[in-house]
């Protein structure tokens, strides 16, 4: 698994091994890191008195292609950073607008950090198994890995895939102990600890299924797993109402998941997608952009 390295940790411990120019650069960076990200590399190179290609050198030093991937961490790395961040003064949000900027913080939070963790070979090699796969049978317990589970299946069926969703330990169970060799078992987990989800995925992998569990690295459930899909989404909050930010991680994986699935089986799947199209014309007639079963 490839490790989060923060660039502004790279930036501020490295300070001193920079030359004055790009010191400079970096300097303006700290000082202000949302402006950072907003400016273009002629307008913070025109802000440090220097030259375009000082700012991309000073990007390439810090391990990035280029300007726009490194604005692209630092926006990342900040959202991380804030989830750490425990005011005195924090108390719950109280009226429509204040829910709407704590929800929307929760939300880019949990997406830039699994973005940062995304594991493309991971992806290809589970997507493969559900798609040489006869049934995937999708488990997840507790309130967002059972309905992640179950977005699971309604997001496979229309690919013509046999997915199956299971939130009961004890169903999980009898379903693993069911599974052939071709068989594959997704499985959601914010902590990779229930001990039901655990013992299911050894007994399916046992009977030779391929497991694929989308859960924190290094845990019970990511060990009984023949492929992890990795995700460690930390949250601070304090507040019991404010929902777990985990579930847009979650989203963010399957729909990755989904979309490679859907163009490995893309051949097959296309004209069975357009026949469900016109199955809803039929019903209700046409409208525009409307989704087939998301």
């Amino acid at each position: 698994m490839r490790v989060p390295v923060s660039v502004l940790d790279r930036i501020r411990d490295g300070l001193n091994g920079l030359s004055k120019a790009e010191r400079r650069v970096a300097n303006i960076i700290l000082a202000d890191l949302d402006a950072a990200t907003r400016l273009s590399i002629k307008d913070l190179a025109q802000v440090a008195q220097t030259s375009e290609p000082t700012v991309l050198r000073l990007a390439r030093r810090l391990g990035c292609d280029g300007f726009p991937e490194l604005k692209r961490r630092i926006s990342q790395d900040v959202a991380i950073e804030r989830m750490f961040v425990f005011p005195n003064h924090d108390t719950p949000p109280r009226t429509a607008e204040e829910v709407a900027i704590k929800v929307y913080d929760a939300s880019a939070q949990a997406l830039a950090y699994a973005f940062e963790q995304r594991d493309p070979s991971a992806l290809e090699k589970a997507a493969s198994a559900i798609v040489s796969a006869p049934r995937v049978f999708c488990f997840g317990v507790g309130g967002s890995s059972a309905n992640i589970a179950a977005e699971a299946e309604n997001r496979l069926f229309r690919y013509d895939i046999h997915a199956i969703a299971i939130a009961d330990a004890y169903r999980q169970r009898l379903a693993s102990g069911l599974c052939e060799p071709e068989d594959a078992v997704l499985i959601f987990s914010v902590t990779g600890q229930p001990r039901s989800l655990v013992d299911s995925a050894e007994a399916a992998r046992e009977l030779g299924a391929t497991v694929i569990s989308v859960t924190r690295p290094n845990s019970a459930l990511a060990n009984a797993s023949c492929i992890v899909l990795a995700l460690d989404i930390l949250d601070h909050e304090r507040h019991f109402q404010i929902p777990h930010r985990s579930r847009y991680g979650q989203l963010f994986v399957l729909d990755c998941l989904a979309t490679l699935v859907a163009t490995q089986k893309l051949g097959k799947s296309a004209p069975k997608l357009r026949r469900l199209r016109a199955m809803l014309i039929e019903l209700h007639g046409p409208t525009e952009q409307q989704p087939i079963g998301d």
